[in-house]
């Protein structure tokens, strides 16, 4: 005898996300800080060669176990080839150069540190465009929008000498950032950076950062990731050949803080720091109905100028996720 059917379909089962639709703040962070800590004393007390010599079997791995980074990689690297040339990179063009972008990740994390034990000075950076530099350095608090491009945390040595001394504020949104800015805290605790760790991003957190901007201090946002918690909260806009989503946060929250916005990137060029500063946008009273256009049109311009310094450094962005997925 048969068991009478059910009226009801069964529910089908939870389809399983390939990892490369998850949003780049779900994936699964690779290595650990006991590896970054390993690192950072080799080059201390054993110098850059052997750091070098070591760094290269790591970044190795890191390269070919990292399936998701690698594809989004050579994703972000055949665009840039195509969109310039109209013809995609051979297979081996692209691993090699796929790898190079791994490397000198591998490479910035000594930057990081020499920049937090204030290692890099002023006369150690190239500032580009001193017209926007001196606007920066002359604003009575400032947002300044940048990029996981180069290496930001080398432009605190603008902040942290002499006149121009303030302190620079980075709003960082990734819930496993916490533990290296708490390492960086404790290799420098008087550091003239300071980490805000923003999960959902509410009243409280625009009154704090408001004070900020009031005590004549500077905020700087990564515009180039997506929200944590709305994710679907973007504009696509055109980047490097394909619509990219980029977060509608940043420029929402640059208009309410009521200052100038400016743009900065930290490329390493020839083996030194180069600090390319622009002026980004001035303080506006927009109408409510206006909003949406306004906003959107600073994220078509945010991904011009990022495409523009892409192109300059096409080695030193360091975004190891689908950046061009629809699936939020």
């Amino acid at each position: 005898m048969t068991e009478p059917s059910s009226n009801k379909d069964p529910k089908p089962a939870p389809q399983q996300k390939n990892e490369e639709d998850l949003h780049w703040s779900k994936l699964k962070e690779r290595g650990s800080m006991l590896g970054i800590e390993v690192l950072v004393f080799v080059h201390k007390y054993l110098g850059n060669w052997v750091f070098k010599v070591i760094l290269f079997p790591v970044m190795v791995y890191f390269y070919l176990t990292g399936d998701v980074a690698r594809k989004s990689i050579h994703h972000y690297l055949n665009n840039m080839y195509l969109h310039k040339n109209n013809t995609q990179l051979t297979q081996g063009q692209l691993f090699r150069k796929g790898f190079k972008v791994f490397y000198n990740f591998g490479l910035s994390i000594v930057d990081k540190f020499d920049a937090w034990l204030g290692k890099v000075n002023i006369e150690d950076i190239d500032i580009k465009n001193d017209d926007a530099y001196q606007a920066l350095i002359n604003a009575n608090g400032a947002v300044i929008f940048s990029a996981h491009l180069g290496n930001m945390e080398v432009c605190r040595a603008i902040f942290s000498t002499g006149e121009n001394k303030r302190k620079l504020n980075v709003i960082t949104y990734n819930e496993h950032t916490p533990s290296f800015n708490n390492f960086l805290k404790k290799v420098n605790q008087d550091a003239a950076i300071n980490f805000i760790h923003i999960n959902d991003f509410g009243p409280a957190d625009s009154i704090q950062l408001k004070q900020k901007i009031e005590d004549g201090e500077a905020i700087v946002i990564f515009a180039d990731r997506t929200s944590v918690n709305n994710p679907d909260s973007v504009y696509n806009v055109p980047f490097i050949g394909e619509n990219a989503p980029f977060a509608k946060g940043p420029f929402a929250l640059a208009s309410i803080m009521d200052c100038k916005v400016f743009l900065m990137f930290c490329l390493k060029e020839e083996g030194r720091y180069s600090a390319y500063v622009e002026e980004f946008a001035e303080p506006t009273k927009v109408k409510r109905k206006e909003r949406n256009e306004y906003f959107s049109s600073l994220a078509t311009k945010y991904a011009q100028r990022l495409e523009f310094y892409c192109r300059k450094e096409p080695y030193q962005w360091f975004n190891f996720f689908s950046f061009w997925q629809k699936k939020k």
